[in-house]
């Protein structure tokens, strides 16, 4: 296998601007005893085409030894080189996702018998080491309600891995990784004029250059065994689970080791140029490895990868984006394509699969998006789209909504700094994008001429001082939330999608970072509460998570039906929506938990402050029908008193996860549950 990134392990490569639109495998003359001029690395939102293998290989060589170029100009400046609802039985409750039929990556999942729960021995109570070792406990639910553990399987040697799962039929599949993130800084600007000199470019952040990939045999989930395992290079960007198939998306930065860098002169740069262009094309490329018999093959083969079409052969870039499909009944039946470009993440309908990457172009901040098409038995590139701003810095995925093949979103732009506003102004715009042959093209936006109403609260000088907190889809309606004290919530009707009006707004104290549509004409909001400090005559309110019941049925007089708050509290809720679980009844309720988190001091017998921390599980039920309400019925908290534990482990509330059985409970805090029946909440039973 090849060796971990040594060349560029932070940087990102941008999408190039390629061209050239042969797809002819005949190579033309190069001149490899001269240095060639490569144009920098640069984005395109130009549409896609299936590059040759000479083409790719071109382009990707190109983006590494500019990357290797780029490298050397920095030697001489630093001293050393450093509708949303979710898919649920008819009893018990599932993974929370955004599209009813894609699945989702999640660290439980479970049948209605057995619970499988990602765990890890650094959360194990009274551990004797903090070797943060991965494994899967299995735990079986029997006709009474009561859990108890059958199997734990242990599947891999990595440690402190984040572990994501998927489970169908008979299969759990296993993502171990180390999560990767982005980051983009800001335009370089010419101090002397107002012109755009330079890009500041993406960069992709790697936990490793490489994630497993396990297949668990559980159809006796006792007997738990691993029926085939991968390690996979590159870093994992995001799944989906879509009618049988997980779709992985990968980064992969090529290593390639053989450049000299005892030098930078003239002559080493052309042998190191020379030594690139000989080298094949495999040996820069994401390999796949079974563990079982350690055979490499081909993640992706040249063949099937795509580049810009207005590419030239001056252009290129280092980074590979894999898309990997895999049949969940077969893992050995799996087929990628790849493309040149930056990804900061994806969002997936039923029937395809969207990327999206913010770029730096014509000194504005884009949002990039290539559409890949998951109908019928091959995977295959559709469109390319580009549009103004960037989606925010959380939840991405859910500023994105494919309805009637139409793809909604929502982008945000940060303005330059205004010096009488003392502040920096945004600029939000919802876009509809309709695909016309290979390009993803604007049909509609918001705001537009006929209705100029920003989206956000402005200030006396008409600038929009209100980030975008939470949005949301439901059918022919978007729900954005801004906020900078006060939550406007704003109901977009998309009705007429070439013509999307604000149709209605309602400002309440505070924000909610998620929203999730119940019925209807109702939407439910988590978040949080917060007093109005700027307004001395502000309403006193008390600061802590807050759930909140909105009714739309008038969606231009929408109006809060109820609320709950927790003084002084968070809930990971706000940034995970994974950690909420819903379970709809039969007589038109809807039951759904949320984790909630706070800290509080006391006093030892010393007289000193310690600080503890308090998690628990709230529940909830909500009446959908004539007379809509949100009904709290109390929480299920951590309690570790049942058992002599002498050191109990620390667990972030960003894992916290429940499920909904009939009538059961059950509150997952790490390796651990607590069970309850459901109208009693706090009488639980635990750690099991």
């Amino acid at each position: 296998m090849k060796s971990k990134l040594i060349l560029s392990s932070l940087a990102l490569a941008i999408l190039a601007g390629c061209g050239g639109n042969s797809t002819s495998d005949e190579k033309p003359p190069v001149d490899e005893e001269k240095l060639p001029i490569l144009n920098d690395i640069t984005v395109s939102a130009a549409p896609l085409i299936k590059a040759s293998e000479f083409q790719f290989a071109q382009n990707l060589k190109n983006g590494v030894f500019k990357r290797y170029q780029n490298r050397l100009s920095n030697y001489a400046e630093t001293e050393s080189d450093a509708v949303a609802t979710p898919t649920v039985s008819d009893d018990f409750s599932q993974t929370n996702r955004q599209e009813q039929n894609v699945d989702e990556a999640d660290r439980i999942k479970y049948n209605g018998e057995y619970l499988f729960i990602a765990a890890n021995s650094y959360q194990d109570i009274d551990h004797t080491d903090s070797n943060g070792q991965n494994y899967i406990r299995i735990m079986q639910r029997n006709a009474e309600g009561e859990m108890s553990q059958v199997h734990t399987l242990n599947y891999s040697q990595s440690q402190w891995g984040e572990q994501q799962l998927y489970l169908h039929d008979n299969t759990l599949a296993i993502l171990d990784y180390a999560p990767s993130y982005f980051s983009f800084g800001m335009a370089e600007v010419d101090t002397t004029s107002s012109d755009v000199v330079s890009t500041t470019e993406p960069y992709f952040y790697y936990g490793a250059n490489e994630f497993e990939l396990s297949f668990v045999d559980v159809s006796q989930p006792s007997q738990a065994a691993i029926k085939h395992q991968f390690k996979v290079e590159g870093g994992l960007i995001d799944s989906r689970v879509i009618d049988g198939s997980l779709y992985l998306v990968s980064n992969y930065h090529p290593n390639y080791a053989e450049f000299d860098l005892s030098n930078n002169d003239e002559a080493t740069i052309l042998a190191n140029f020379q030594k690139l262009s000989s080298a094949q094309i495999a040996a820069l490329t994401p390999n796949i490895t079974n563990t079982a018999n350690e055979n490499s093959e081909e993640l992706v083969t040249p063949d099937n990868c795509y580049i810009s079409s207005d590419a030239s052969d001056k252009d290129g870039f280092d980074s590979i984006i894999t898309i990997t499909k895999i049949n969940l009944s077969d893992p050995e039946q799996r087929e990628s394509l790849c493309v040149n470009t930056n990804i900061y993440g994806i969002y997936a309908s039923d029937n395809a699969l969207y990327t999206h990457g913010t770029v730096f172009q014509d000194d504005q901040v884009k949002t990039v998006i290539h559409k890949f098409n998951l109908t019928g038995n091959t995977l295959s590139y559709s469109a390319t789209g580009a549009v103004e701003g960037h989606l925010g810095w959380g939840q991405q995925n859910l500023r994105f909504s494919e309805f009637n093949d139409d793809l909604r979103v929502v982008t945000t732009n940060n303005l330059p700094y205004n010096e009488s506003a003392g502040f920096s102004p945004f600029k939000h715009q919802l876009f509809v994008l309709q695909q016309q042959e290979t390009s993803l093209a604007p049909i509609a936006k918001l705001p537009n001429d006929t209705q100029p109403t920003p989206i956000g609260k402005t200030n006396e000088q008409g600038l929009v001082d209100e980030d975008i907190y939470a949005v949301r889809f439901s059918e022919d309606k978007a729900f954005i939330v801004t906020f900078r004290q006060v939550d406007p919530l704003y109901v977009i009707d998309l009705s007429d999608k070439t013509k999307p009006n604000i149709a209605g707004a309602l400002e309440i104290p505070g924000y909610s970072a998620y929203l999730h549509p119940v019925a209807e004409n109702l939407l439910l909001g988590i978040g949080q509460n917060i007093r109005d400090w700027r307004d001395p005559s502000a309403q006193e309110v008390e600061n802590g998570a807050k759930v909140t019941l909105f009714d739309i049925k008038d969606i231009t007089k929408p109006k809060v039906v109820s609320e709950k708050v927790f003084a002084n509290a968070y809930t990971p809720a706000e940034w995970n929506y994974k950690s909420l679980s819903f379970l709809p009844t039969q007589s038109g309720q809807l039951r759904f938990t949320m984790p909630v988190e706070r800290w509080k001091t006391e006093t030892n017998s010393d007289s000193l402050y310690l600080w503890k921390r308090e998690s628990e599980l709230a529940a909830f039920e909500i009446e959908t029908q004539t007379a809509p309400s949100l009904n709290y019925l109390g929480s299920s908290k951590v309690d570790y008193s049942s058992i002599s534990a002498e050191k109990e482990p620390y667990v972030w509330g960003g894992l916290d996860r429940a499920v909904i059985h009939s009538d059961d409970l059950y509150y997952i805090h790490g390796n651990y549950i607590w069970h309850s029946l459901w109208q009693t909440p706090s009488d639980n039973k635990g750690p099991l």
